[in-house]
Formats: structure tokens, C-alpha cells, sequence
């Protein structure tokens, strides 16, 4: 995932074979602070950053999509102290997302991964987990996106 302004576009995706699950939303855009990979990339801003992305008067005509700053910048604070991000019904109800960071080589934070379930098999208990997982995989992304420039 990408983020542009204050969205997060989903750039590729991959379904699992299980029959419940989270189909795909490559190509789809979304508020980036009701994605969990929009959520880690909005971790990276500056508060005057996030001032002039969330202006006011960027959201005349849509006011309730306009986010609650005060709320978004303690969860932004959080997912910044713990690297990744927990969507618990934000973009979907019935749907957890947990998000990370992909990194460049100079630390800049250039994409997200996330991993979608629906909510009645998500186990907190495994949380570090797939957190794990999804460093591993931003890695190997991160490496790959370094290959691609050499």
C-alpha cells in the first residue's frame, strides 16, 4: 500500500484459499487513517504535517471525513512506539488489519504491508506473530525494491 494526501491506495494483493475471508482490494483507496498500512505511513508525519493533510479547509464539503486529530495523533504515537498498526473494524466491520512499515535503504518509509482476517478468527494471543511476519515480508519487499534500483 501507498499512501497520497490523506489516502492509502492498496497497490497489490493476495487471497488466501480459505472460504471466509478478506477478498482482495488491489486498486482500492481508502481513507489512509482507516487502513492499518495508511495508519504506519501517517506515523511517519510531522505534527505540522498532519496540521496541513487534515486542514480544515480541505474538508468543507466532507467535515465528517475528516479524522479527530487529537484521537488520530495518540494512535499515531502508539503505532510509532510499537512499528505497526492494528485496524479493529476502522475500514470494515467484521475485518482486523494489522499493518507495517516497508523501509528504503535510507530508513525513508516508502510503502505498507498489511495482513486482513475477518474478525471472528482474529487471536490477539497470536498478534506478535504475524507482526513478525509482516517484518520479514517488509524486509524481503524492502530488498527486492533495493535489487530493482540496482
Amino acid at each position: 500500500m501507498i499512501r497520497t494526501g490523506d489516502t492509502a491506495r492498496f497497490i497489490a494483493s493476495v487471497e488466501c484459499t480459505q472460504s471466509l475471508r478478506v477478498g482482495t482490494r488491489e486498486g482500492m483507496v481508502f481513507p489512509a487513517h482507516r487502513v492499518s498500512a495508511g495508519l504506519v505511513l501517517l506515523a511517519e508525519l510531522t505534527d505540522e504535517q498532519l496540521d496541513a493533510l487534515y486542514a480544515v479547509e480541505r474538508y468543507t464539503e466532507r467535515a465528517e471525513e475528516r479524522p479527530d486529530l487529537v484521537r488520530l495523533r495518540a494512535d499515531l504515537a502508539k503505532i510509532r512506539k510499537n512499528g505497526f498498526a492494528v485496524n479493529d473494524g476502522l475500514s470494515e466491520r467484521g475485518v482486523v488489519a494489522i499493518g507495517a512499515g516497508v523501509r528504503d535503504a535510507a530508513g525513508a518509509l516508502v510503502a505498507g504491508l498489511s495482513v486482513s482476517l475477518p474478525a471472528v478468527r482474529y487471536e490477539p494471543r497470536r498478534l506478535p506473530f504475524i507482526v513478525a511476519a509482516l517484518r520479514v515480508a517488509a524486509a524481503a519487499v524492502a530488498g527486492d525494491l533495493m535489487a530493482g534500483y540496482n
